[in-house]
């Protein structure tokens, strides 16, 4: 039971890590890794409010705040969506290309730093434990809904 608690804690502790990492790295264009992370899910393709809080595992309330303060900005813009006609869909601007591609920049170069000290083969194992551990939660959590 203590080391399940343990690796929790260590798992508590690598997020906190890369969420200040990550701040740090979108702080870099004068954003947030929240709005770092909206905007790289929007580049990835065009998508309503509801569907980028999905992706993200954040409230939908999040999300439109968020891209309204993007919007604001002129990082993102709404765009009509044959599929429904109330929810727009959200996508970058020339701008927030830009911001993205800075932001993106930075991480590139904090990731190869990452890979002098921890090789590809490494990341690979950490990688297939994670999946491990998150098929096993999630499937004991299936078990009880």
């Amino acid at each position: 039971m203590k080391d399940v608690e343990g690796l929790y804690s260590e798992l508590f502790e690598a997020a906190s890590v890369g969420r200040r990492h990550g701040e740090r790295i979108a702080a870099l264009a004068d954003q947030t890794q929240s709005r770092w992370q909206t905007l790289w899910t929007i580049d990835v393709a065009p998508l309503t409010v509801p569907q980028i809080a999905r992706r993200l595992g954040v409230s939908r309330q999040h999300i439109l705040r968020l891209t309204g303060e993007l919007h604001a900005e002129g990082l993102v813009e709404s765009r009509l969506n044959p599929d429904h006609k109330t929810s727009p869909l959200i996508v970058l601007t020339p701008a927030g290309e830009k911001i993205l591609h800075r932001i993106n920049g930075a991480g590139r170069i904090s990731n190869q730093a990452l890979l002098e000290s921890l090789t590809p083969a490494r990341i690979d194992d950490l990688r297939l434990l994670l999946h491990d551990f998150i098929r096993i939660i999630s499937d004991e959590d299936a078990r009880h809904i």
